[in-house]
């Protein structure tokens, strides 16, 4: 970094002027009588480049002045001196422009990338509008997403030696546009509860219950929960739950970033690897599940035959609960309860360090392959908790039920069957549920129709042709 001894923002008519340097000199650290020399210098015909780093200002932070090409090799000989003014029709503020730092940077050539070039860089502290003639600059709470278009920055740099400034190396009045930090918070918040409620409205709403009509606006509002969102037929699924918060995250942090800076930052490569991470465990974790419905051809002929394809599909509402990101067959999942526990770790890093920029978010190497480790751990013991195993075996059983029923002539005997028939249909039915996403009636866990009918054809024929006489 160059010595930098003069540094200062100087207004007229604010008395809250100050010096960045307190022992720069006083030509150099003036309280008024510095807004005609800065117009002067404003008015003279300079050829420097003088450039943004974005197209709005947050107010609040440090940023800078790109001019190219270097006006001064000795930075100790510079004096730079500017103010910001605020107009609302007659109405007119001022605030000084307080300099932190002054420096002289090379980068490479745009027209020759084989070669560098040097550009002085200015580094000041952006006001805030309530800065502005004690507040009476400050915009009304409702007009929040407006941002300050009226402001000019008016500065100049002059030679400065023996204690006095001398010629106008530039001047430049730069109309500029500040964005208020509140301001954008509140409209990242409104972006992120927009999106929200829109995957809410995705979900379809829940069937009315008969006598529920009094509780109509709690079935609207449990859409919107969590778990009922990211959940399939009413299962709760933590890794879609997962991914909705890191995409509401980072997308509500980048429309926060373009409100303050006015343009859309790059991400870093470790936020790059967690979203990564999160999608590639929820399109494993659903190829798994995919995986786990393929029924055997004959078994999937029974099922057919039984009509339980037909039945009508469960909706998500109602049915999600919050335990249903923790449990898995209905008992407590550590591999669920590891991911989660992780999620909301690295959700409130990603808020606390991407509030200031995005680009620049650094997640351990080891975090990462935490991260990485509970998503596999996750997705196998999706993979592992197989249901198709003993819902085939089930309905094995319940075709072996019928074919006995069938054949049966004892009526004690096909009642028993029955009943049996009817315990098992139980059992197979909850696991069809929970798989496919299917309500099964009572109706179709009895025994099949078609199976009664042959049984009584059966029976009439062991029982024979009437006795000659009998009667």
């Amino acid at each position: 970094m160059k010595h930098v001894l003069c540094i200062l923002a100087c207004a007229l008519a604010i008395d809250g002027a100050r010096a960045a340097d307190g022992s720069a000199d006083a030509a150099c650290t003036a309280r008024a009588g510095v807004q005609a020399p800065i117009a002067a210098a404003i008015a003279t015909l300079d050829n420097a480049k003088v450039t943004l780093p974005s197209p709005s200002l947050a107010s609040g932070t440090v940023t800078y002045l790109g001019i190219t090409p270097n006006f001064a090799e000795q930075l100790d000989k510079v004096c730079v001196l500017g103010y910001f003014e605020l107009r609302r029709g007659r109405e007119a503020w001022t605030v000084p422009l307080v300099v932190e730092n002054v420096d002289v940077v090379k980068d490479s050539d745009p027209h020759d990338e084989t070669r560098t070039r040097s550009s002085t860089r200015v580094y000041f502290r952006v006001p805030g509008i309530d800065e502005f003639g004690g507040g009476q600059g400050r915009r009304p709470f409702w007009k929040f997403w407006e941002r300050e278009a009226s402001l000019h920055l008016k500065i100049a740099a002059f030679a400065y030696a023996d204690g006095a400034r001398g010629h106008a190396y530039f001047g430049r009045d730069l109309p500029v546009t500040v964005s208020n930090k509140g301001a954008s918070i509140v409209a990242a918040l409104l972006f992120a509860a927009f999106f929200y409620l829109v995957a809410g409205a995705a979900i379809a709403p829940a069937a009315r219950m008969p006598g529920a009509a009094r509780r109509r606006w709690w079935g609207t509002w449990r859409r919107l929960l969590p778990w009922n969102i990211t959940g399939a037929n009413g299962q709760a699924s933590l890794s879609q739950l997962q991914m909705l918060v890191f995409t509401l995250i980072v997308a509500t942090l980048l429309f926060y970033q373009w409100l303050r800076t006015g343009l859309l930052q790059d991400l870093s490569t470790d936020l790059l690897y967690l979203i990564g991470i999160s999608t590639a465990g929820t399109a494993a974790s659903q190829a798994a599940t995919a995986i786990r419905k393929n029924l055997e051809p004959a078994i999937y002929q029974y099922v057919q035959q039984l009509g339980w394809f037909t039945a009508p599909i469960a909706e998500p509402q109602g049915k999600g609960r919050p335990s249903g990101l923790l449990l898995t067959n209905r008992r407590f999942d550590i591999y669920k309860f590891q991911m989660l526990v992780f999620t909301c770790v690295i959700a409130a890093y990603v808020i606390a360090s991407g509030a200031d920029e995005l680009g620049n978010i650094q997640i351990s190497a080891t975090l990462l392959t935490l991260m990485g480790m509970s998503q596999g751990a996750y997705v196998g013991g999706r993979a592992a908790a197989d249901l198709l195993t003993p819902l085939q075996d089930q309905l094995r059983g319940m075709q072996t039920l019928q074919q006995r029923y069938g054949a049966a002539t004892d009526a004690r005997v096909g009642e028993e069957l029955r009943r049996q028939f009817r315990l098992a249909a139980t059992e197979a039915g909850a696991m069809f549920e929970t798989m496919f996403g299917r309500v099964l009636q009572p109706w179709m866990l009895d025994m099949p129709a078609d199976a009664a009918t042959a049984r009584a054809d059966g029976v009439d024929a062991a029982a024979g042709p009437p006795a000659i006489g009998a009667g």
